[in-house]
């Protein structure tokens, strides 16, 4: 929960840091210019030298003043009282972090900003503590078949269901006795990272059930399948237990193969690099830790830890093969109206192409094998239809109930 005070001051926060980022960015656009100038423009070299110490002495009593005043704010945020309710974030609020978390989580987190989302389980109401006695309070009547819904990139949990309609977590409680809970985390941290961490949540969730855990099932919406396919993994190499309860993972428009809008603006962002009047301004390489790794779909730490975060590189991703004895259930969404349009093919769901949200690759190494049955593409709808259309849910359904029968 992000209370009032924390609210202001990660905020302020938030404003002292992009004043200092785009004083840097104009800084370094100024001294190109100086540096390097237009062909109809020359400047002698002794009037350039002196141009460049003027403008240096000049940003940095801006960035002088831009301390001074974040060292004051800081002192007078300290001084508000500290929120003493258990109140709720209003849902304005919760979207609203939560899409900062998206484009600057890591930053938020490396600079210790209160508006950095700290991964937990939720039920719709409210935070679910993983201590024993807790658990059993907070998740009443809870069943031996938990199922764990994990949002994408910018989002939250309040992303599984629309205008009051029941979303895909009721409607499996209402229909099949499943427990729903919900994953928040912070979208701007390396998929790894947030997998790793997920892997420990649950182990401690099903150590700590109130009821004998019989089933556990994983739900996941774009970069929520990647989090839950790197958990899988490195719950695998630690020998986790609650592996042994895993029976399902369901991935919805997942980039198992990376997102093209993820591609592409690594693409604008390296052409900016290659000018020396628009280098400066590349804001692309303040993007995210996770955006960046959405553009190959990296699941572990070694497919970025070694690389540069804004080079361009091939995919050398490890291949990380889906778990033996669990069912995988693929669910895609394309804008063509059926397989042959090339709407569809060109355009995938407006984020995800369809080849990659379904796993298939050209290298049989990378390739993710599903059954044709547990692989389903929706023709007409985007990536975000995936989450609550009334289809994709009965689709999730089926699914579910055929492999409990």
């Amino acid at each position: 929960m992000v209370t009032t005070t924390d609210f202001v001051r990660g905020s302020s926060r938030l404003i002292f840091d992009s004043v200092a980022g785009i004083t840097s960015a104009v800084e370094g656009m100024h001294e190109t210019i100086a540096r390097h100038p237009l062909p109809w423009s020359p400047q002698p070299e002794q009037a350039t030298r002196a141009h460049g110490l003027i403008a240096a002495s000049v940003y940095a009593s801006i960035r002088g003043i831009n301390s001074l005043v974040r060292e004051g704010v800081d002192l007078s945020v300290a001084l508000l009282p500290e929120a003493t309710t258990g109140r709720e974030s209003t849902a304005a609020a919760i979207q609203a972090i939560a899409a900062l978390n998206g484009v600057l989580g890591d930053h938020l987190e490396a600079t210790g900003n209160p508006l950095a989302t700290t991964m937990q389980f939720r039920t719709p109401e409210q935070f679910v503590s993983l201590e024993r006695e807790s658990l059993a309070a907070t998740v009443a009547h809870a069943s031996g078949h938990i199922v764990v819904l994990v949002h994408g990139l910018s989002m939250s949990e309040l992303c599984w269901s629309k205008a009051g309609t029941p979303g895909i977590g009721q409607r499996l409680q209402e229909s099949l006795a499943f427990t729903p809970l919900y994953l928040r985390y912070n979208t701007g941290r390396h998929i790894s990272t947030n997998g790793q961490d997920f892997a420990g949540e649950l182990e401690q969730l099903c150590a700590n059930w109130p009821v004998p855990v019989e089933s556990l099932s994983l739900i996941g919406h774009s970069m929520g399948g990647l989090v839950i396919r790197s958990a899988c993994w490195y719950a695998q190499q630690a020998g986790s237990e609650w592996l042994r309860h895993l029976q399902r993972v369901v991935c919805l428009g997942t980039p198992h193969h990376g997102s093209v809008v993820a591609k592409a603006g690594h693409g604008l962002n390296a052409a900016m690099e290659r000018i020396a009047y628009t280098q400066p301004l590349a804001f692309g390489r303040r993007r995210s830790a996770g955006i960046k790794d959405l553009r190959h779909g990296d699941l572990l730490d070694e497919d970025w830890r070694d690389h540069h975060p804004d080079a361009s590189r091939p995919d050398t991703r490890r291949p990380v093969p889906l778990l033996d004895g669990v069912e995988y259930y693929f669910a895609a969404a394309t804008l063509g109206r059926d397989r042959h349009d090339p709407v569809g093919h060109l355009l995938g769901d407006l984020l995800v192409r369809m080849d990659s949200a379904t796993g298939s690759h050209r290298d049989d190494v990378r390739r993710l094998d599903i059954k044709p049955e547990n692989c389903r593409v929706f023709h007409e709808k985007n990536h975000f239809d995936l989450l609550y259309d009334a289809h994709v849910q009965q689709q999730i359904l089926e699914w579910f109930s055929a492999e409990r029968g």
